[in-house]
């Protein structure tokens, strides 16, 4: 076995038990709570059973990031009123709270947001890169996982919020 070869099976291992654990649409999400940079604690259990979630985690860092925050700030104004959550989760990695809210600002980031330190949130959902988003329907079950803006219609926002 070639060194290449060795490093390729060695990083698909090491990616293994990170792979198991990653959601997939039909799969419940884990309930997890956190404060937003403003000190709001927000609880996933008192939303789970209520709302439909859009969960997007990102980095100060992440220029795909920057780019998906007006798209998605044009989904929360218009479906926020209409019964739909959107939360974002700085995934802590190699970034700090003063850099979060910075981007926050500079991009004008409107939904609220959870700096996850210790990548506690971001292991639970087993987020391998950023932008990595989630939407959930009212129960909590994965309708759409992706990197980046969802590539869903007006009707599958309007079925999740009727649901």
């Amino acid at each position: 076995m070639s060194k290449k070869q060795f490093l390729l099976v060695l990083l698909f291992f090491s990616l293994l038990p990170s792979l198991a654990l990653a959601l997939t649409p039909g799969q419940r999400i884990h309930l997890f709570s956190g404060q937003d940079l403003n000190g709001k604690t927000i609880d996933m259990s008192r939303l789970v059973g209520k709302k439909p979630v859009m969960l997007v985690f990102w980095a100060s860092w992440c220029p795909s990031c920057r780019e998906e925050v007006p798209k998605i700030n044009r989904l929360y104004e218009k479906y926020r009123d209409q019964g739909m959550e959107f939360i974002g989760i700085n995934v802590g990695y190699n970034d700090s709270v003063a850099k979060a809210r910075a981007f926050v600002k500079k991009t004008g980031m409107a939904y609220p947001v959870i700096f996850d330190k210790r990548g506690r949130i971001s292991k639970m959902f087993a987020v391998q890169g950023v932008p990595t988003v989630f939407v959930t329907d009212r129960n909590g079950v994965v309708r759409f996982k992706n990197y980046g803006l969802p590539t869903m219609s007006e009707q599958d926002f309007r079925q999740l919020l009727a649901n």
